[in-house]
């Protein structure tokens, strides 16, 4: 029986992103059991464990912050796998999620929602904010419009580093309710990931600014946690974290079975756009357009008619009809339509609701309502999107 190849697991569980990855990893592991896995729990910024001066293991997969980090896994000289992608390993190959791809998501998710004053707030210095960022300012350019950007009144000391710009008081508060209240509204801005995202509606709400009337925001990671804990919401661009694990496995198997690697840098594309209360809004400037679609967002799911909407706004309901025609080439009906759809998504793919529930949540007077309505609006019935979207580890590959 042959020996198993020791693998060092050098990625943090404290992060959302950090889990997907292990999760990606522990399913090519599943599938081809000829590993020993070692995997030294730890936080994203943390010292090189104390185990790497202990034993030399067959191959590495680390998500390495500092330079610290990269080179103590350097000095092992065995093939390395870095999802990170902020240094790269001397033995190995880096795998990231695309900062294009990331940040074109972005801007198309705004622009599709009218917006024509959009931001980035990143963390100036650090390796993936400036990317992300460099991306979403070049791509708004080519769409014929111009983007703001956050830029700090001082340099943190521990310049480059993500969670010491995390919780920097500059990044977090000073500076930052200054920059998002001089910005042209309404404004959608694009933050680096959740944590910034975070704060920039912490700055929102300390400003008086409403989100996402005045201000949409959007973040990268789909951190549940963080994303379901803030107020409102949070929108969030979701990074293929188990197919860049489960990559990061294979790419390495490669290299411990003598094959050569050519691609020294893999480019995942995230899967797509999570779409929660922070960005889910239409930029218009017509007074009583705006004010419909705050009112549909906020009560669509209580079985509002449009009828309901105009004796709201005290219009007639072929006025409300016509603005709406003129300025978003929609009805108010299908709006409704589409903010309960939306909502009806997000309860099947996250919940194990029966329809008849969905249903009544979703503003639907019965089941077949809600499932009539469903496939003429999406093209399948409701069962079928909730088997689409399980995460299984197939729907990933």
């Amino acid at each position: 029986m042959s020996r198993l190849a020791r693998i060092l697991l050098l990625i943090e569980s404290s992060r959302a992103y950090g889990r997907g990855c292990l999760a990606g990893v522990a399913a090519y592991v599943r599938a081809h059991p000829h590993w020993y896995v070692i995997h030294v729990e730890r936080s994203l910024s943390e010292s090189p464990p104390a185990l790497l001066k202990k034993i030399v293991p067959d191959g590495v997969i680390t998500r390495s912050e500092t330079i610290e980090m990269a080179m103590a896994i350097n000095r092992l000289n065995v093939p390395t796998v870095d999802l990170r992608g902020a240094h790269r390993p001397s033995a190995g190959v880096t795998l990231d999620t695309d900062p294009v791809s990331c940040s074109r998501l972005a801007v198309d998710h705004f622009i599709e929602r009218g917006f024509r004053h959009l931001a980035f707030c990143g963390y100036p210095g650090v390796g993936f904010s400036d990317q992300r960022g460099d991306a979403f300012v070049q791509y708004v350019a080519d769409r014929g419009l111009c983007a703001e950007q956050f830029m700090p009144s001082h340099r943190s000391p521990n310049f480059g580093d993500t969670v010491a710009r995390e919780t920097d008081a500059e990044f977090g508060e000073r500076g930052l309710d200054s920059w998002i209240s001089k910005l042209a509204k309404p404004v959608a801005v694009f933050a680096c990931n959740d944590v910034r995202a975070r704060q920039v509606l912490a700055a929102c709400g300390r400003t008086g600014l409403r989100v996402p009337d005045d201000v949409a925001v959007l973040g990268v990671d789909n951190d549940e946690v963080i994303c379901d804990l803030s107020f409102p919401p949070l929108s969030s661009i979701m990074p293929n974290t188990w197919r860049i694990g489960h990559e990061g496995a294979s790419r390495l198997d490669q290299m411990l079975s003598g094959n050569p690697i050519t691609e020294k840098r893999v480019l995942i594309p995230p899967e797509g756009v999570q779409v929660r209360r922070s960005s889910d809004v239409v930029a218009v400037e017509d007074p009583d357009v705006a004010a419909a679609l705050s009112h549909i967002r906020d009560h669509a799911c209580e079985g509002i008619s449009v009828s309901d909407v105009a004796r709201w706004l005290a219009i007639s309901r072929t006025t409300l009809d016509r603005r709406f025609l003129s300025i978003l080439q929609r009805s108010p009906k299908s709006e409704i339509d589409r903010v309960r759809i939306q909502r009806a998504k997000q309860l099947l793919e996250l919940t194990e609701y029966k329809l008849a529930t969905v249903a009544e949540m979703t503003g639907y007077a019965s089941a077949p309502q809600f499932l009539t309505a469903f496939k003429r609006l999406t093209g399948i019935t409701p069962g079928e999107h909730r088997k689409r979207h399980l995460r299984s580890p197939e729907s990933f590959q």
